[in-house]
Formats: structure tokens, C-alpha cells, sequence
């Protein structure tokens, strides 16, 4: 098929579970007839963290996060903090405007799929500008961003703001754009207000898919066969009853840390920063205050080892991963561990004590980079083994990186409105995303990073050398 356009709808937040549900039972018709019944339905594999913004990576660049070194929502960096540039240089969040420097964020070495079209338009995406890419209205299309979000935000009509990107990415399909992106943000809000199976959580699902049904109707007058489309989705979220704050116990323990919103705080011995707030990274300042802590530096001092602890000890905590070497990290509960080596060979060994915080039968000494996902893929944290490697690879991520059990999460006061779901773990539920396409694929799942050179295979381009994901079959 010699596609002319390409079309990417990003339904934020969409859970495959309760995606597969409203399909199987008619409720979603028009995927159903335009994109699944000639094309494909899968399910997608998110990336750490499984946060709106850095999910949204993968799709664009065809990369990791953790490559990408955009590892959170919010994140710290220490070999680049200065105090008097502190919101600048060595300190992020992309939680309202500073989701702007996300695409600055991203090393020049990536290509964003913008770059592969003539005519290409980004809607409600943080990724719309990185150097010099020329997205149509890029502009104008921050500025309608920012008014619908804050009116959304302080109304929570959500569905107004999917609204206004069903309107124009019909509109620039009209005027013969060759590539759309566009976040329907509305699924993800709705469900922080509420839970995943909220009426209104599932109603926005069916509003979109009947924006799925105008748009085709568009594109019968304006080429359907000639144009590629992908239903995506960048996490899930699960339904929570409890807040813990991490941040609340660090002061407990001693700590004076730093933290959204309360940044300037320049006597910080320790950072702590949510993403989606079902992950939370910590940053020690001592002893080693310059670069990222493996753990036994870090448990030099008495009262960072007790603090990790008290954490582990905390109804709620699911589990907590940190460095040990260059190339091994450690996953833990409070049942057992399992430190992970990752080799230059692509392959890895397992060394289990106790119970496997993952989940999964440890029987392979030498295992396969390649085969991770199949030995995690009914576990609760799919992809796990990978993912961690990922994220790691990131000097911004944390010393100590800790994920909420399924009911919790990691942040409690500064979050208006509360949020009642979270996302941001390896968790099953914030894992597992819908994937449809009018494209005929003979894989039943993928990864998200996968989007980014099935696209280009399609277009006939070359496939960069150095992304992470692979052209789905």
C-alpha cells in the first residue's frame, strides 16, 4: 500500500482492558468498523514511567524515555543542578507550562517523525517543537493548548478540550496535511476525577470513537485507502483510595527536601519527585551529591539505609529499584529481591533471594534481552525487565525509584484537583494500552516504541540505527 498521509490519535490514558471490553461489546462501532475489522487490534506495552508526556516519547522518536533522558513528569537532575538557574538546568516538571521544554528535553541525535513529512501538524502534543522542526501552527496550537487546559482543569469539561482536537484534526486533514498527532487528553482526566470504569470515564471513549466515525466519513472524499491511521494509547490508570507522601515521610526522618511545588528550598538534602504519582524518584545528597548514587554509597549513611526501610515497611509500597553497578540494578518488596545484570551481549542473568518481586519463575541463567517479554507478559508488570533497564539508563532518574501497590499512590497534598486513579508504575493496569490500525498485522501485541518505525516502514523511509523500538510484522 503506497500511503499518502498518516494519522496518529493518542487517546491519553486509555486502559486495554476496558478498551477490549467497550469494543467486544459494540460500543465503540466505528473502531470497530474502520480500524479493527480490516486492520488490527493489539495490545501495546507502554514505557517507563507511564506518564502522559514522557509516553508520549516512544510515538514521536521511537524511543525510550530513558534514552530519551526524560525518565518523569518531574525529575532532577544532579550533575546539572545551579542554584541560580535551578528551574532551568538541573530541575523539571512538565506539569503545566514547563511541559514546553520536553521536546528541548530530547537530544538532537533523534529524529522526530514530524521530520520524515512535508506537511506535518502536532495538536495538544508537548512534543510539537524540538529545534528546528517545522510543524504547521505550531504556535497557535500552544496557545489553544494552554487556554483549553486551564479551562478544563478549573471546569473539568474535559470533553470540551477533545472536542476542540477532533475539530482540528479534521480540519487540517482537509487542507491535505500528510501527517497528524494529536492527544485527546480527555479518557486520562476523566479518570483522575473519578476511576476507569466511571460512566463518564466510559462515555469519553464513546465520544471519541464516534469522532473516529466523522473522520472517516472526511476521508472518503479526501483518500481513506491512502491514508495510514493508528489508534494509540499512552498508559492506563488504576482507581485509588489511599495518598502516601513520600515527601511527608522524608520530613519525618530528618530530611529537608526539595519537591513540586516547593522548589526553592536551597538547603535540600534529599529531592523527591512524583510522576503520575504511582512512582516517585528520591535523590540523596549525601554522600554523593554529583551524579547518580549506586545503593551501597547510598546506605553508607545510617539514616538514608533507615529511610529506604521505613519506605519498603509502609502499607502501600509495592516495590523499589535501584543501581547497584553500572549495568545492575536491584528490585525490591518487602518478601524478597531480584538484582538484574544487564550484558554487553544483550543477554542478562537473574539472581533471585527470596520471593521474585516480579513475579515470574527465575529458570534461565543467560536469558535473552529479546525473550523478557515473554517470561514477563503474564506477570503484574509486563515488560518489567526492560523497562527498568530503560529507565536507568537516565542520570535523571532517581537513586531510589519507588512504585505504589495497585489502590495508592505517591503524593497527597499540592494536588488540586485530588486525583482518585493514578498511573506511572510497571503495574499491569498502567502497562497494558490499546492499539488500533487500519494496517493488517499479523502480531497480536507490541510495544508503544513499535509505532515509530512500523510508520516509517510503511512511508518507505529508512529506519534510524539508533532508536529502541522495531517495526511491528
Amino acid at each position: 500500500m503506497n500511503y499518502k498521509r498518516c494519522v496518529i490519535l493518542l487517546f491519553d490514558g486509555a486502559r486495554y482492558d476496558v478498551f477490549k471490553d467497550l469494543l467486544h461489546s459494540d460500543r465503540l462501532p466505528n473502531i470497530q468498523r474502520y480500524l479493527v475489522n480490516n486492520g488490527s487490534f493489539l495490545k501495546g506495552y507502554s514505557s517507563l514511567c507511564t506518564t502522559t508526556g514522557p509516553a508520549h516519547i516512544p510515538f514521536i522518536y521511537g524511543i525510550y524515555p530513558g534514552t530519551a533522558n526524560v525518565p518523569g513528569i518531574r525529575w532532577f537532575d544532579k550533575a546539572n543542578i545551579k542554584t541560580r538557574f535551578f528551574m532551568k538546568t538541573g530541575l523539571r516538571s512538565y506539569v503545566g507550562p514547563g511541559s514546553y521544554y520536553m521536546g528541548h528535553d530530547v537530544s538532537n541525535e533523534y529524529k522526530p517523525l514530524y521530520e520524515y513529512f512535508t506537511k506535518p501538524v502536532g495538536i495538544f502534543s508537548s512534543l510539537d517543537k524540538n529545534h528546528n522542526i517545522k510543524i504547521i501552527g505550531h504556535k497557535r496550537h500552544r496557545i489553544q493548548k494552554a487556554l483549553y487546559y486551564i479551562y478544563a482543569h478549573y471546569t473539568h469539561r474535559w470533553g470540551s478540550v477533545d472536542k476542540a482536537a477532533c475539530r482540528s484534526v479534521r480540519k487540517y486533514l482537509n487542507r491535505g496535511v500528510d501527517f497528524v498527532f494529536s492527544v485527546f487528553p480527555g479518557i486520562d482526566e476523566i479518570t483522575h476525577l473519578n476511576h476507569p470504569l466511571h460512566q463518564k470515564t466510559l462515555e469519553q471513549y464513546q465520544v471519541l470513537d464516534k469522532f473516529v466515525g466523522n473522520m472517516f466519513n472526511d476521508l472518503k472524499n479526501e483518500g481513506e485507502e491512502d491514508t495510514l491511521i493508528f489508534m494509540v494509547s499512552d498508559h492506563g490508570l488504576s482507581q485509588t483510595h489511599k495518598h502516601i507522601s513520600v515527601v511527608e515521610l522524608s520530613k519525618k526522618e530528618g530530611y529537608s527536601p526539595v519537591y513540586y511545588p516547593r522548589i526553592f528550598n536551597n538547603k535540600y538534602d534529599i529531592a523527591i519527585m512524583e510522576s503520575g504519582n504511582a512512582m516517585a524518584f528520591i535523590y540523596f545528597m549525601k554522600p554523593v551529591r554529583d551524579k547518580p548514587a549506586f545503593y551501597d554509597e547510598i546506605i553508607s549513611i545510617d539514616k538514608n539505609k533507615i529511610f529506604i526501610e521505613k519506605i519498603l515497611d509502609q502499607d502501600g509500597i509495592d516495590i523499589i529499584a535501584y543501581r547497584l553497578e553500572k549495568s545492575k540494578i536491584c528490585v525490591r518488596n518487602k518478601h524478597g529481591q531480584l538484582e538484574i545484570t544487564y550484558k554487553d551481549d544483550g543477554n542478562l542473568s537473574l539472581n533471585p533471594k527470596g520471593f521474585n518481586p516480579l513475579g515470574f519463575n527465575v529458570n534461565k541463567e543467560n536469558l535473552s534481552l529479546k525473550d523478557s517479554l515473554s517470561i514477563t507478559r503474564k506477570t503484574l508488570y509486563p515488560d518489567s525487565i526492560i523497562q527498568l533497564k530503560q529507565l536507568f539508563n537516565s542520570e535523571r532518574t532517581g537513586d531510589v525509584v519507588v512504585f505504589a501497590k495497585l489502590g495508592y499512590d505517591l503524593r497527597d497534598k499540592h494536588e488540586w484537583p485530588e486525583h482518585k486513579s493514578s498511573h506511572g508504575s510497571p503495574l499491569k493496569a498502567h502497562m497494558e494500552v490499546p492499539i488500533c490500525t487500519n494496517l493488517n498485522l499479523k502480531s497480536g501485541s507490541c510495544r508503544i516504541v513499535d509505532i515509530f518505525p512500523t510508520v516509517l516502514q510503511q512511508f518507505n523511509r529508512k529506519i534510524p540505527e539508533n532508536i529502541d523500538g522495531n517495526a511491528i510484522e
